[in-house]
């Protein structure tokens, strides 16, 4: 994840905590941890999606009929359940960001090929006449991306967060993602009435 610079002197600024001031210049900037958590969501976004629409082209490619939405519909559910995407809004957006990546590559591809052999788009797809069944099946795709953006999430594995520990009276309280009672170790070598200081267990 690329980290932010100085806008004075153009100098690194550190990751690990929330900085008000530059490090090397002095100079007042404002870098909070939620910036670096939503640059480092939208990379992974970005990614997975065009690691999904190469997916879609690829299965495109190698078939010698129209599938349609299919290809991108396979690909949204295979990205979904590869990046372990627990949120319906994360794995729409990458879903739609597939599709979307997808047909921009095979138009590109398409209008690439008239443009290098000076083809003629019209000559490229003459003969080829849509039924209104595909016609249909054209228009479903928003919807199908709605549909693989559910099933991927369905599918995929947790993502485990790690347990956070709280310091409690006696003993540490560590609240576990998958219980909302929360799990006390108590010193019981201590006498009942007596707590230690802060810091002592």
């Amino acid at each position: 994840m690329p980290m932010p610079y100085c806008p004075n002197c153009g100098a690194k600024l550190p990751e690990e905590e929330e900085v008000r001031f530059c490090p090397n210049c002095g100079a007042p900037v404002r870098v909070s941890k939620l910036t670096y958590e939503i640059r480092g969501s939208v990379t992974r976004l970005v990614t997975a999606s065009l690691l999904g629409a190469m997916i879609s082209v690829m299965i495109t490619s190698s078939s010698s009929v129209n599938l349609f939405f299919l290809p991108s519909f396979i690909a949204s559910v295979i990205v979904v359940f590869l990046y372990k995407m627990s949120r319906f809004e994360e794995s729409l957006i990458t879903s739609l960001a597939i599709y979307l990546f997808a047909d921009g590559i095979m138009a590109a591809t398409i209008l690439g090929y008239c443009y290098m052999s000076q083809t003629p788009y019209a000559e490229f797809i003459s003969g080829w006449v849509p039924e209104l069944w595909e016609v249909l099946l054209y228009g479903l795709n928003p919807i199908s991306a709605f549909v693989a953006a559910y099933i991927g999430m369905k599918i995929s594995p947790r993502r485990r967060m790690p347990a956070v520990p709280e310091r409690g009276r006696g003993g540490v309280i560590y609240l576990s993602n998958s219980s909302k009672t929360p799990k006390v170790s108590v010193d019981k070598s201590l006498p009942t009435g007596e707590h230690p200081l802060e810091g002592g267990v």
